[in-house]
């Protein structure tokens, strides 16, 4: 107890200090509250009718003040301050309250300053239950009945509870909540006691019991008439477990209730330890804006379509889905909430971690799930990303409210897991889970940094100094490096792979001094079978040895790490006549890395369609899926010259003849790779190789849906409609427009909205769009969070990207005003797709001074310029 006290102690001083001080103590903060005063537990009360716009708040906070001082300053935002006393012993102190700006509230005492030790407040307050966005304290509507449920993270507490709203100080958190007797209410931990309300007819008071020390981003609530349903208890501990469904739907969460006990069982064996908190409720949220689940101790909340099933929509895919986001927000409850960050910087560890520990989860749960495709997804998008030299380092300063939002990116949760995957095979899987326990057993309810991180799994490998050096030209830079690498054979049969490390560096890009300590691990062939050698490779030359090749290899390959290798011509070439025969394992990421280079413009697509041609002979359907993805993902600006015809000649002669013969139904048997590619190559077939036959016949089985939601195999849904959308008649177009118009459940509001952004005819593309600002009957045709997914689907949609961008430009205003706060910063994500000096201009100059009005609009679009120049750059490669 002792050693993780001081463990976290030390790590909040470390914080504190880095929170600057305002001269003034009456003065608000400019960002961090810093250590004038410290909490040491909260007892808080609510009252809320998720009818009601509003909810009233009282809340005790008993903490310790560092030194006299006549202000003490909370976070808060949207409060109404009805009233505030602090007490001191036995002195009462009143207080006038002040607004900070929008982020603060200072309690400034009246007569004497309040002295340095313990005090206590008590503040009542008022604060908004938001009905657009899905931050703090929001509500929706699902068949009729409201729900509250809160979103917390990052700093979205304050929304709630004035509060020291930073995840370094872990205190224990005591809720009570009022709400009408009709509704359940759930918290972090389970209910004490229910009572009637004491001057409120028809509401009860639910009462909770105290948590373990919690940072203010993971205490969360849920009110409304939700279905109950059991699950019995799970683990070491005997957990209990229950899951939370709207109203009428519980019967939805056959999957989730049958496959969570098992995720929990398997991170128990994993880290060593029971499940740390005393109970496991799984909650469900209509919609939301920028997350999809949230990792509340005790109270995980997941957006619906994660969670609910009828029996023919629980497809494989959706298995799968729920098991690798489950697993990701369970295992959050040790590495997160059991031990917390001590500051956002280190964001990236959290969420990488989590999302590592998923993919483990799952393939223990199936091994069938654990195939090379889905494992190189998050490797293949994080090094697109990690191009850019606007990317930011996975550990980063946190210096302003806008980094707190840019700590959770892509790269945050994918490059992280790539990276801890890589250094878990070179430390050893059984001394870097050694490190793991021994690091959550020093730290327990308390917070810690990366750096502990670091040097736990490294004295477990006995490789402290190794590890801390290595992480770090990971960790505190951003980009990856790159392997040019060239195979030499001596006339004895002697074989050896040069090769020579850099930063991997798109055409165009900024130049790069970055060096990195790369764990990297290569195969070849050797006697007909597969040998691995691994080695550090520091950037310059290096000279691997193939010591198990009898004869020059008949090819050369990589272990999916963190970098990216480039043959030269001579290996490029001999690689190819066994790509077909490769394992999995190598193919897929072989032709990752050969689409990110043509993508980047360091080789030509000349170049990669050999490769994608071959991944399609492959018999995985796992690598084929890549190879139509990297088809897929080729910029049309680039398709030009020779290899317009090429790439022609693939969709012909190969794409739609597969395409053909599996057909938009998926046939007895199938296993789940064979039905995930139908799932990329159907719609792939329709657009690019343009068959006319696939395409009336997605039309044919969209408008079946549409009449019937068993009219299509329930895992082609969505290619199936989006496919009719982009080749869409009148007919089939009103009959979308009229679904949108009335359809209430959300799954299938979300895949016609979805379909809707993608289509094409000139004459019916304006009215698509303009359903965004639609109204039927006074009615929003779309609500704000979905407009907001309906325009990034369309910016993201190759056929309909610069349309979008008009329609955005024409109607920038009235969107603004409509989606939820903070968003339409974000609607310039897609554009870096645009590919020409002319769209350029006019992305540049029309965010230009729009984009400074949002969190994080700045990043966002400096971050799109550099995408569409690194585009017209590739469309001249280097090789």
């Amino acid at each position: 107890m002792q050693k993780f006290l001081f463990a976290g102690l030390l790590g909040l001083a470390l914080s504190f200090a880095a929170g600057a001080q305002p001269v003034d103590p009456k003065s608000p903060p400019a960002f961090r509250l810093g250590d004038a005063a410290i909490p040491l537990d909260y007892k808080a009360r609510l009252s809320i009718d998720p009818d009601a716009e509003r909810f009233e708040g009282e809340i005790r906070i008993r903490m310790r003040i560092g030194r006299a001082t006549p202000m003490v300053w909370m976070h808060a935002r949207k409060l109404e301050i009805v009233s505030a006393e602090f007490r001191q012993g036995t002195r009462a102190i009143g207080v006038t309250s002040t607004s900070g700006g929008n982020e603060f509230v200072g309690f400034e005492a009246k007569g004497e300053p309040f002295a340095a030790g313990e005090a206590e407040a008590t503040i009542r307050y008022t604060g908004s239950v938001d009905a657009l966005s899905t931050r703090g304290l929001f509500r929706q509507k699902s068949a009729g009945d409201w729900y509250v449920v809160s979103q917390f993270e990052a700093d979205s507490a304050r929304f709630a509870f004035p509060c020291f709203d930073e995840p370094g100080w872990k205190t224990p958190w005591q809720l009570t909540i009022d709400a009408p007797a009709a509704n359940v209410v759930v918290s972090n931990t389970p209910e004490t006691s229910v009572s009637d309300t004491p001057g409120r007819p028809g509401w009860k008071r639910h009462a909770f019991a105290a948590t373990k020390p919690l940072p203010s981003y993971l205490v969360a609530l849920s009110v409304g008439p939700f279905d109950v349903v059991e699950g019995g208890t799970a683990g070491r501990n005997k957990t209990p477990l229950r899951y939370l469904a709207p109203k009428g739907r519980g019967a939805e969460m056959r999957w989730v209730k049958e496959s969570t006990p098992r995720i929990l069982e398997i991170l128990e064996d994993y880290f060593g330890m029971p499940y740390p908190f005393e109970k496991l409720d799984t909650v469900t949220v209509g919609q939301a804006v920028n997350f999809g689940a949230m990792e509340n101790v005790g109270m995980i909340t997941y957006v619906e379509s994660l969670l609910l099933a009828k029996p023919n929509e629980e497809t494989p895919a959706f298995r799968r889905r729920y098991t690798a986001v489950g697993a990701h927000e369970i295992a959050h409850m040790w590495f997160g909430n059991l031990v917390t960050l001590a500051w956002w910087d280190d964001t990236w560890l959290n969420e990488s971690f989590a999302s590592w520990m998923g993919d483990k989860t799952v393939t223990a749960f199936n091994p069938e799930w654990g195939s090379a495709y889905p494992r190189n997804v998050t490797r293949n998008r994080s090094l697109f990303a990690d191009r850019l030299a606007t990317a930011r380092p996975l550990h980063n300063p946190v210096l302003e409210k806008g980094d707190i939002d840019a700590s959770f990116n892509r790269l945050t949760y994918d490059k992280g897991a790539q990276v801890l995957s890589m250094f878990e095979g070179w430390l050893t899987p059984e001394r870097f889970r050694h490190g793991v326990r021994e690091y959550m057993a020093a730290r327990a309810y308390g917070s810690a940094t990366s750096q502990d991180f670091f040097r736990a799994v490294g004295d477990a490998a006995d490789k402290r100094d190794a590890a801390l050096a290595a992480f770090s030209t990971f960790v505190n830079q951003p980009g990856a490096p790159m392997m040019d690498a060239v195979l030499r054979c001596d006339a004895k049969g002697a074989a050896v792979l040069d090769v020579v490390q850099s930063a991997f560096q798109p055409q165009g890009a900024r130049a790069s001094n970055a060096s990195w300590t790369t764990p990297a691990c290569f195969a070849y062939e050797a006697g007909g079978s597969v040998k691995k050698q691994c080695a550090e490779v520091a950037n310059g030359k290096a000279t691997i040895a193939l010591p198990a090749a009898q004869a020059c290899p008949r090819w050369v390959a990589w272990d999916s790490g963190y970098f990216v290798m480039r043959p030269d011509a001579a290996l490029a070439k001999r690689n190819l006549p066994a790509l077909a025969a490769w394992p999995d394992t190598l193919a897929v990421p072989y032709v990752n890395d050969a689409s990110l280079m043509q993508r980047s413009g360091v080789i030509g697509l000349d170049r990669v369609l050999p490769v994608y041609k071959a991944a399609l002979a492959h018999k995985s359907p796992g690598v084929r899926r890549a190879a139509v993805e990297a088809l897929k993902n080729t910029n049309p600006e680039h398709v030009t010259g020779s290899a317009k015809a090429a790439r022609a000649a693939i969709d012909r002669d190969v794409v739609l003849p597969l395409a053909r013969q599996m057909g938009w139904t998926e046939k007895p048997g199938e296993s789940d790779e064979v039905r995930e590619l139908r799932f990329v190559l159907l719609p792939y077939a329709a657009d690019y190789a343009g068959d006319e036959a696939l395409r009336a016949q997605a039309r044919d089985l969209a408008r079946q849906w549409l009449r019937d939601r068993s009219g299509a195999d329930a895992m082609m849904v969505t290619p199936i409609l989006d496919t009719a959308a982009r080749f869409a008649d009148a007919g089939t177009y009103a009959a979308f427009e009229a679904e949108a118009a009335t359809t209430q459940n959300l799954r299938d509001r979300r895949q016609i909205v979805s379909a809707l952004a993608k289509v094409r005819d000139p004459a019916l593309r304006p009215k698509a769009l303009g359903l965004a600002l639609d109204k039927r009957s006074g009615q929003e045709v779309m609500n704000g969070r979905e407009a907001l997914l309906f325009l990034e689907d369309a910016t993201e949609d190759d056929g309909n990207r610069r349309a979008a961008f008009a329609y955005l430009r024409d109607n920038f205003d009235a969107l603004a005003a409509k989606l939820p706060p903070e968003t339409p910063g974000q609607l310039v994500r897609h554009l870096d797709r645009m590919c020409t000096p002319q769209d350029r201009s006019q992305v540049a100059a029309f965010f230009k001074d729009r984009s400074p009005r949002f969190v994080g609009g700045p990043r966002r679009l400096e971050q799109a310029l550099e995408g569409i120049d690194l585009c017209v750059a590739a469309g001249t490669p280097r090789v």
